[in-house]
């Protein structure tokens, strides 16, 4: 079948000469330790994931932004435009060699103006549904001052937008994430940055690494949205790492929180509290839930 331009079940199943990436398939997917630009992840083996969306073949970076085979090839891949990238998919072009490769270093480390965030700032949070559904478990006037605190804000298009931001207050990047009025994400959307790592946005940090104090314990949970329930239920710091294989740096202030698949990945890392045991009402735990969930459920009840 053709589609995006291209035979996409043939060059699905060689997207490592493709790309030039040293990528493992995993059934309907291939995965590799590298971020969107296809610089290497230090430990992350899965960091990178190519796989069949949209009528076509696209590259998701955990935690980070996607974009179409042909759209990266183009960007990253030496392909001059579309058709160019298409005939690099078909092969009937060379395309590039990986190691011969030149990359643009020059925009590396570039920081987001402190003005985007402010002018972020001024759009109506009811304009999000996340924020609407935090109001309706806790005070309006409480959720404001966390959100504030946090650096959540939305956009013209209703997403949540969260900016990660360092301990030093520099503004690193954005990840946006569209949720519906349930208060769960809208998984036909998939999390965006506008400020991506191929401009030059490299830094790192957990999510809210810019309210943690100069001393005292620090609650580290996996989701964004887990951080500020845990803030709001309990009143306790909380940063997000953002993705389960994204908890680095661990010391011994760290009280790691994590979803219920990645309670063994995370035991080996650091102290671990068993959330788990407080959740309320008795019986099975799904194997995805996390301390968000269990706030959820215990201010429902």
């Amino acid at each position: 079948m053709i589609m995006a331009g291209y035979r996409v079940a043939r060059a699905f199943e060689r997207i490592p000469e493709i790309t030039g990436l040293e990528l493992t398939r995993h059934g309907n997917k291939w995965q590799g330790p590298y971020y969107l630009n296809g610089d290497r992840h230090a430990y992350r083996r899965e960091k990178l994931k190519v796989t069949l969306w949209k009528n076509g073949i696209w590259l998701f970076e955990e935690g980070g932004d996607c974009m179409s085979l042909e759209t990266w090839l183009q960007q990253y891949g030496g392909a001059k435009d579309y058709w160019d990238a298409v005939k690099i998919i078909e092969g009937e072009s060379v395309g590039f060699q990986w190691n011969n490769k030149v990359r643009e270093k020059q925009n590396a480390g570039l920081y987001v103006d402190p003005s985007v965030l402010l002018g972020a700032k001024q759009y109506p949070l009811e304009k999000c549904n996340l924020f609407n559904w935090m109001c309706g478990m806790f005070p309006e006037e409480m959720v404001r001052k966390v959100w504030d605190e946090y650096n959540v804000t939305t956009d013209f298009h209703g997403n949540c937008v969260f900016w990660y931001t360092d301990q030093n207050g520099k503004v690193l990047f954005d990840k946006r994430i569209l949720y519906k009025k349930d208060g769960h994400r809208d998984k036909n959307y998939f999390p965006a940055r506008q400020y991506r790592v191929g401009d030059g946005y490299t830094h790192r940090c957990y999510y809210g690494a810019n309210t943690v104090p100069d001393s005292g314990r620090i609650f580290v949970c996996e989701s964004e949205k887990s951080a500020l329930l845990v803030k709001l239920m309990y009143g306790k710091t909380c940063v997000a790492t953002g993705g389960k294989g994204n908890l680095r740096d661990v010391d011994s202030r760290m009280l790691l929180l994590p979803d219920m698949d990645a309670r063994e990945e995370w035991s080996e890392k650091g102290d671990v509290w068993p959330w788990w045991e407080k959740w309320p009402g008795g019986g099975a735990i799904p194997d995805h839930a996390d301390i968000g969930d269990m706030i959820v459920l215990k201010k429902s009840r």
